[in-house]
């Protein structure tokens, strides 16, 4: 199944509720953008590639940032217009990259992170998304993009993950290694009038690392500025050269 179809036909109707309490996980991502000290210039606009249900769109609207916010997923897209509010923010259902290919816009920041990287379909549609991120950044521009590095393959008992759970959900993720890609097999089980129901659905993500992408950057005229990993996340930071 390919992601867009999991998540409208599975992981969207519960992704709020696995990724936890929003509040406090948007003022973390609000404080991690303030601590990379990424004032708002003249050119103000960031775009948040693959946004979700607003987490960083939000943290960036509060730092001054006029935000346009891409996902394929029109559900979540709406939980973060109601979210919004008065913020600066645009919400635009699309693919990321074929938005990307689509806008005349140029960003002042561009930010790709939870783990939409490994969302998309091969490295060479990495490597596209690369190309078209720098296109599109301003000089002196940042981008800012996180995913979890997935090239080193987990074993037996350890393929098995409890992600959340709670009196009337349980969502564990099982891992299926193959050489480019690793099949995620969300498995929801849910209490539903007294019974337990279950719900299951697979998608591939992408088996990056930070070498990898950090190569695709520099070809692009983004230097390193720096990585960092957070929640077993690598975040990485480049810079467009001017």
């Amino acid at each position: 199944m390919k992601p867009k179809d999991h998540y409208d036909n599975h992981l969207g109707n519960f992704y709020s509720w696995m990724v936890g309490n929003f509040e406090e996980k948007q003022k973390e991502q609000e404080n991690f953008f303030a601590e990379q000290s990424l004032a708002v210039k003249n050119y103000k606009i960031a775009f948040d590639l693959g946004a979700g249900h607003g987490l960083q769109s939000i943290s960036l609207a509060h730092l001054g940032y006029d935000v346009r916010a891409v996902d394929f997923s029109k559900q979540l897209l709406d939980e973060l217009n109601i979210r919004k509010e008065h913020l600066n923010i645009k919400t635009i259902n699309d693919d990321i990259l074929s938005f990307l290919k689509r806008t005349s816009e140029k960003a002042e920041l561009i930010v790709c992170m939870g783990d939409t990287l490994t969302h998309l379909e091969s490295i060479g549609a990495l490597a596209d998304l690369v190309t078209e991120i720098s296109k599109h950044l301003e000089p002196d521009g940042h981008v800012i993009l996180s995913f979890r590095d997935l090239t080193q393959a987990l074993i037996d008992e350890q393929r098995f993950i409890l992600v959340q759970s709670d009196d009337s959900k349980i969502l564990t993720c099982f891992l299926e290694y193959f050489p480019d890609y690793v099949m995620v097999h969300d498995v929801l089980h849910e209490r539903q009038n007294g019974k337990w129901t279950q719900k299951v659905s697979a998608y591939p993500k992408l088996r990056v690392n930070q070498d990898m992408i950090s190569k695709m950057l520099q070809e692009n005229n983004i230097e390193f500025v720096k990585s960092e990993v957070i929640h077993r996340m690598i975040y990485l930071t480049g810079k467009r050269i001017s």
